[in-house]
């Protein structure tokens, strides 16, 4: 069967290519529940897109030696006598949910354009609300991200997302640590967002707007080369000497876009702004309030989805797919 190479993450958490089975990408909701509404043929599809050249035994490494037993996805090695599975190592390992319930989530918080919370999630698949919660956060945590570096034209912008809140109010769920410090008693989280001209998106949360916070940001994520383009924020000013170019706009006094004929580049923040937008819509919209504990889960979350905006809804199902064999979110860790 002719494939197609798609992103994943081995087990160190670095990306690599495998490939996948070739399906039509524009497939709808409908097609899409049929063609894995059984557990074997979610079975399948599975162990095509993690052996495509045949099971691989995780005991003694022996490829296309073994067959399948009676037992629902294990495969049996001639060589070495174990057996394995092929939900070994992915959150789907010793998971009470059926594949297709899981598949049929995947589906959903990949292809969704802001993203879908718990509680659709519940009254969709018709499990629990506390199920869907720690199904979607084991998905998005198969959303991480990819580790790689912005480069060319790049803005940068900080956001502040959440209610309003009174100077002296705290969340009862968030730590003291986690409380927000905002700018101008608004208490809001703030996010540093950072958005290649059309390209890719990052976004982490701060704790502040000060330069070490902002700063600690952008040196991990943008390349050295970059052209660096913000607003007028005192942090960004030592911050783009680091840099060969450094464009500012100055919002405070209605400047939104400048065209200088002696620039690398037209100076605005249109793209990051737009993500901001995005991440805003998305929690006004879709979630409505998270937890800053995970904020950063979330953020990563609405910056691959930006990411993979121009792929087709079946190669995102398959880039999630692929992350599957990365490291799982326990229960523990998630709620610690």
């Amino acid at each position: 069967m002719q494939g197609r190479f798609v992103g994943a993450l081995s087990s160190t958490g670095s990306i690599y290519f495998r490939q996948a089975p070739r399906h039509n990408g524009g497939m709808d909701l409908k097609r899409f529940s049929d063609t894995f509404g059984t557990e074997e043929q979610c079975v399948e599809y599975l162990a095509r897109s993690r052996w495509p050249h045949g099971p691989v035994c995780d005991k003694c490494g022996s490829i296309s030696d073994a067959w399948k037993t009676a037992q629902p996805r294990t495969w049996a090695c001639r060589a070495c006598q174990k057996q394995f599975s092929v939900t070994a190592g992915t959150p789907m390992e010793r998971t009470h949910l059926p594949l297709p319930t899981w598949f049929m989530a995947i589906y959903l918080i990949a292809t969704s354009s802001k993203g879908v919370s718990a509680m659709v999630i519940s009254r969709q698949l018709g499990i629990s609300y506390k199920t869907a919660w720690f199904l979607c956060h084991r998905i998005r945590q198969l959303l991480a991200d990819d580790d790689c570096t912005l480069k060319g034209i790049v803005e940068v912008d900080e956001t502040y997302i959440g209610v309003k809140r009174r100077p002296d109010a705290k969340s009862k769920r968030d730590s003291d640590d986690d409380q927000p410090k905002g700018r101008g008693g608004t208490r809001k989280m703030m996010a540093l967002t950072a958005v290649e001209r059309d390209g890719k998106a990052k976004a982490r949360k701060g704790s502040t707007h000060s330069e070490r916070t902002i700063a600690g940001a952008v040196f991990d994520w943008l390349d050295r080369d970059t052209v660096l383009v913000t607003d007028e924020l005192p942090a960004y000013r030592w911050i783009g000497k680091r840099f060969p170019a450094h464009l500012r706009v100055n919002h405070s006094r209605g400047e939104w876009s400048r065209r200088d004929p002696l620039a690398v580049a037209c100076a605005h923040t249109n793209s990051v702004e737009s993500f901001n937008a995005t991440i805003k819509r998305a929690i006004s919209g879709v979630w409505h309030w998270f937890s800053i504990k995970h904020a950063d889960r979330y953020l990563r979350e609405l910056a691959v989805r930006w990411n993979m905006r121009r792929m087709s809804r079946m190669e995102r199902f398959d880039l999630v797919l692929g992350s599957m064999f990365a490291r799982p979110l326990s229960w523990r860790a998630l709620t610690a």
